[in-house]
């Protein structure tokens, strides 16, 4: 079962976009870099697990379930979720109610339309554009699945969803989010190696999806199919426990607590955004 991890060069150095402080906290490592969801979603595929009830499942199942995108957010607990988050950022003044733009007459800027009257008229006032004029932004964000073993599937469920709706909100503003999945873990091997993983799942302009994302990061993520890869790779070097679990700055914790607040802030003051 090892055959399939062969192909990865697992000492390739991290890419520059990376924030700085994860080459200095992570030297050296095990790089499982995987090119899409698609290509991770292959590999995991042909792996098995030793354990294979972990989660509570199969890992057959667990991988159906992968594979088909199926999520275990019921519609009206995500809905629930994303009103909280929306009433939550309006509260503190951080977006507004406003579902259409307010459109103004202006005889220049980004045209929409043309008011044909007016433009007959030989009107110079005749071109129809938004009241505010956007600039796009585009922040890559490292969504870190490297949390201890007693942290609630429940709690990673709510703060994906959390973290979604706060990023829909963000892209309505044109702050347009890149989300890779990461994976540090210190000293899973008897060797003493680290292991770093990464995983692209949504581009910029991607539409983001509660169904998707909870599909892929899960409890299971972590301990079905990253312990499926620590497994058949380490082999028997694999220590019991798999490694320690890290926090690293420059990526956001799934399994920590969510602050959908300081979330919205923090990437909005980084991109250098200014409400007008």
């Amino acid at each position: 079962m090892h055959h399939i991890l062969e192909q990865f060069n697992t000492g390739l150095p991290f890419p520059e976009v990376f924030p700085p402080n994860f080459k200095t906290e992570f030297p050296t490592c095990d790089h499982f870099s995987f090119r899409n969801l698609d290509h991770f979603r292959h590999v995991v595929s042909k792996l098995t697990q030793k354990e294979d009830d972990y989660c509570g499942i199969s890992y057959a199942d667990a991988l159906r379930k992968l594979l088909s995108g199926e999520s275990d957010f019921g519609a009206k607990e995500k809905a629930t979720i994303r009103e909280e988050v929306r009433a939550n950022l309006h509260r503190r003044g951080l977006i507004t109610e406003e579902v259409y733009e307010a459109y103004r007459y202006t005889v220049d800027g980004t045209t929409v339309t043309v008011d044909v009257g007016k433009f007959a008229a030989g009107e110079p006032d005749c071109i129809l554009s938004p009241a505010r004029e956007y600039v796009s932004f585009f922040y890559e964000l490292y969504v870190s699945v490297s949390y201890p073993y007693y942290i609630k599937n429940e709690t990673i469920r709510m703060n994906c969803a959390k973290m979604l709706a706060a990023i829909e909100e963000l892209e309505r503003q044109h702050i347009f989010i890149k989300i890779n999945m990461v994976c540090p873990i210190r000293r899973p091997s008897s060797d003493g190696s680290n292991m770093f993983m990464d995983i692209p799942l949504f581009s910029h302009k991607d539409p983001k999806s509660v169904d998707t994302m909870s599909s892929v990061i899960n409890d299971r993520l972590l301990r079905k199919f990253i312990f499926a890869v620590m497994e058949n790779y380490y082999q028997d070097k694999l220590v019991d426990g798999y490694g320690l679990a890290l926090t690293m700055d420059g990526s956001f914790n799934i399994g920590g607590d969510f602050d959908e607040v300081e979330f919205f802030e923090g990437i909005r003051d980084a991109v250098g955004f200014q409400d007008v």
